[in-house]
């Protein structure tokens, strides 16, 4: 009777020497560990509509990452060859937030753990980045708490309406700063866009029509800004 594998030898070995029970394993903690990931990604954007595409890819990301590594193996020649597949495929899905980017790589290091049957890395890793991001979604003082927007406001450059529109940005505003003042129309309009942060998430009504009722204002809006990047339509 064989001995069973110690993690080290089926690390090493190749997608050839590997049983079905041991890729089938591998395989079942992959896809374990990538709902984890898409359900820790769910519950870290509750206010967000979440594309059923990226909760799917996030477990497939890690079948596929413990696949890859279970053919892979020891070989420095597929490690290329899998390089060379990889450069010819143009990826065409483009991730704005830093956050949707980092869970992709979270859900590809769980499969990767999973596929070299690193099991305390693939288990402990996983369990220990998802309670760290349920602490920042719980915790009052956490960073996914404040919730950032993009705040665009057009002025009439012939009338003195800034001093009108500061008071209203007080009112509704915990904090902003500004990231853009520019002329347009001819120099007719001043355009300025602000990072803004709302004292009461509910009150982006009132903000904004309390802004429209000031004299001078010519277009107000206001968008979420989650990947940091303050863009604009």
């Amino acid at each position: 009777m064989n001995p069973s594998p110690s993690p080290l030898e089926l690390a090493f070995a190749t997608g050839s020497q590997l049983t079905l029970t041991e890729v089938s394993a591998g395989m079942l903690v992959a896809l374990a560990l990538g709902l984890f990931v898409a359900l820790i990604y769910r519950s870290s954007v509750p206010d967000r509509i979440v594309s059923p595409a990226m909760m799917g890819t996030l477990v497939m990301l890690s079948m596929v990452g413990a696949m890859v590594m279970m053919v892979i193996g020891n070989s420095l020649a597929r490690a290329f060859s899998l390089v060379g597949a990889l450069a010819i495929i143009r990826f065409r899905a483009r991730l704005k937030s830093p956050w949707d980017i980092t869970f992709v790589f979270f859900s590809l290091a769980a499969g990767i753990a999973a596929g070299t049957f690193a099991w305390p890395v693939a288990v402990g890793g996983t369990l220990i980045i998802g309670l760290s991001v349920l602490a920042l979604t719980v915790l009052p003082f956490g960073a996914l708490k404040l919730k950032l927007h993009m705040l665009r406001v057009d002025l009439a450059a012939h009338q003195e309406v800034e001093h009108r529109v500061e008071p209203v940005l007080k009112q509704y505003l915990r904090q902003w700063w500004l990231v853009e003042a520019r002329s347009v129309r001819f120099g007719e309009t001043l355009s300025y866009r602000w990072r803004v942060t709302l004292k009461e998430e509910d009150s982006f009504s009132a903000f904004i029509q309390a802004l429209a009722a000031v004299e001078g204002v010519e277009r107000c809006m206001l968008s979420p800004d989650d990947d940091g990047s303050g863009e604009t339509d």
